[in-house]
């Protein structure tokens, strides 16, 4: 839930963290590309050329389009440049032209109105949907009949060309085409009323590295152009006209954050290794193949975690093929090292992505997601099993299988892996026989089974935020109850202990691959339980290397230990910031409360 603070006339609204990072700069509130339509009643003789006037209109978005499309190309790569593939995707769509153009005899309308009409209906629809990903892409629908209706209308489109240097985008929601032809040295970030983590212009502003803050849901009414704000991307704020000590506070933020970004390429290959010596493991969570540039650049320790259900909001035929895949995995076994790589199974379902004939849940954080989902469409585990199995020959490669709640479940997807690797035997296919298989340790179930799924798993990735979900009954995303979503609670600091007693008991690793791993306080708390194995965002690991380099192992496992005999997650907090705050003072200014 955004809250509106107020101080003179600084103004600072909470939202959501879409891109880390501070910038500083005058405010620019995009106009609302939907503008005012007037409809218009056609005569009867003036039907069809109108109808030809849509479709000119249609052919010249889709040429535009193209050109945006070739200018992201270029700039961020294949990667992320299929983003834009949707909006052409939707141009395309006869079934939605249709209907537009049969609004148009039936109701006698121009052109401008009938695309506003028709893409309502259609956004009426998506908006109802439950999943958040889905729900997500309404907001390319939106954004191709705003560009067609400018072109109906002969309305000049908004261009960044000549903005100032410092230039931050205001808007209610700032639409995919737009962020793609954003030029970030002179776009420094953006903040928006609507939007989330999932959607595609949070991709590309990660992409860009442009702090940004979505889910304002009032900033537009808060700002004009020309005034001073700042983006603290950090802590999902957003400051309007900043006060004197406000603003200097900032610039000086946003100075350590640049001569930072200098240290750390300095400090690249440093270890990540306690002030007493023990080595800790920093690897890094990605799901697109074009992040393992940030991989290597920031020196992770391999892949602890590769989301590979983007592999299927990429596919264009619904679902990725056997090679499609495979050379995907290659890729990843190729490029990571020793340390390798370990791919989720594809966590599809829930509050995630949907596949073709399986519509959203009432309850989607409890159903049919995940490994379920996996065991209920065999043929799309069996296809994504069979090209890692076939591209571990390449590298090191691991499989780790989300949402596991019992042993029946772990022992039959076992199963189902060995019957491939005979399968692909049989063939005379390469592929790798003795992949490690781990569990994510997501829901309660799992913390309460660990030591017997110890002795069947060859290790442990702890989804830090599942289990907090899960644990605490709370939507994070839900803006009524997200305030009680806190991993410093207690009932997850104990389930966090047990979990790693039953690790060491059976003598196998356990890897933190939930936002845990990134938040510094709360790394502290993790390496002081016993967990050495950290994955996380890339660009989070050189803060996190800095502060394991800060400590003594000694004296965070007295802070864990401490932590663990309070009872309120406010006392946590309390406790552990001010602890963390002690154990760093002597070193460069670390903020304890997250990335």
């Amino acid at each position: 839930m955004s809250a509106y603070l107020k101080t003179s006339t600084e103004e600072r609204l909470e939202g959501i963290a879409i891109c880390s990072g501070v910038a500083i700069g005058t405010a620019f509130l995009v106009d609302d590309p939907r503008g005012r339509i007037i409809r218009v009643r056609l005569r009867e003789a003036d039907i069809e050329p109108e109808i030809a006037r849509f479709r000119r209109a249609v052919e010249i978005a889709q040429e535009q389009l193209n050109a945006v499309y070739q200018r992201l190309r270029e700039a961020l790569g294949e990667e992320q440049a299929y983003i834009l593939e949707a909006h052409v995707l939707l141009l395309q769509d006869q079934t939605i032209g249709r209907q537009i153009e049969q609004f148009i005899r039936d109701n006698r309308a121009n052109a401008e109105w009938a695309v506003r009409v028709v893409s309502n209906r259609l956004l009426e629809v998506y908006a109802e949907i439950t999943d958040e990903y889905m729900r997500a892409r309404g907001t390319d629908l939106e954004d191709v009949s705003n560009r067609i209706i400018t072109i109906l209308s002969g309305t000049q489109p908004r261009t960044f060309e000549n903005f100032s240097e410092d230039a931050i985008l205001v808007a209610d929601d700032l639409l995919p085409s737009i962020a793609a032809e954003m030029n970030a040295e002179k776009i420094h970030g953006f903040a928006t009323n609507a939007g989330g983590w999932t959607s595609h212009t949070a991709i590309i502003a990660r992409s860009l590295n442009i702090p940004a803050v979505a889910g304002l849901r009032h900033i537009t009414s808060h700002i004009r152009s020309g005034e001073t704000i700042i983006i603290d991307g950090n802590a999902g704020q957003v400051i309007v006209r900043p006060a004197p000590d406000t603003l200097r506070f900032y610039l000086e933020q946003r100075s350590r954050e640049q001569q930072q970004a200098v240290y750390d390429l300095e400090e690249r290959d440093l270890p990540a290794i306690t002030h007493d010596g023990q080595p800790i493991a920093l690897r890094a969570n990605i799901e697109l193949t074009d992040e393992l540039d940030s991989v290597h650049r920031f020196n992770a320790a391999g892949i602890g975690l590769f989301r590979s259900e983007f592999l299927y909001a990429k596919a264009e035929s619904g679902l990725p093929s056997e090679e499609e895949q495979y050379e995907v995995y290659k890729l990843l076994a190729e490029t990571s090292g020793h340390e390798g790589a370990v791919i989720r199974t594809f966590d599809l379902g829930g509050d995630k992505l949907h596949l073709d004939g399986f519509k959203a849940e009432r309850n989607p954080a409890l159903g049919l997601r995940a490994i379920r989902l996996s065991f209920k469409v065999e043929e799309v585990f069996h296809t994504q099993l069979r090209a890692i199995l076939r591209a571990a020959v390449h590298g090191n490669l691991k499989i780790v299988l989300p949402m596991i709640s019992n042993l029946d479940e772990l022992r039959y997807a076992k199963q189902t892996i060995a019957e491939i690797a005979q399968e692909l035997r049989a063939q005379h296919i390469p592929h790798t026989d003795d992949l490690a298989i781990g569990v994510m340790i997501e829901v309660p179930s799992a913390i309460f089974l660990a030591e017997h799924f110890a002795r069947e798993a060859a290790f442990f990735s702890l989804g830090t935020n599942d289990l907090t979900q899960y644990l605490l009954a709370v939507d994070r995303t839900n803006e009524h109850v997200n305030h009680l979503f806190d991993s410093f609670h207690p009932s997850v600091l104990r389930a966090i202990k047990l979990l790693i007693q039953a690790a060491q008991n059976a003598q196998i690793p356990v890897t933190v691959c939930g936002e845990m791993a990134s938040n510094p306080a709360q790394a502290l708390v993790l390496l002081g339980l016993g967990i050495f194995d950290l994955s996380m965002t890339p660009s989070a690991i050189p803060l996190i290397k800095r502060v394991i380099r800060a400590v003594d192992l000694s004296l965070v496992q007295k802070l864990a230990t401490h932590a663990l005999t309070l009872v309120t997650p406010a006392e946590v907090n309390r406790y552990v910031h001010e602890e963390a705050a002690k154990l760093l003072a002597h070193h460069e200014p670390v903020s304890t409360q997250g990335t």
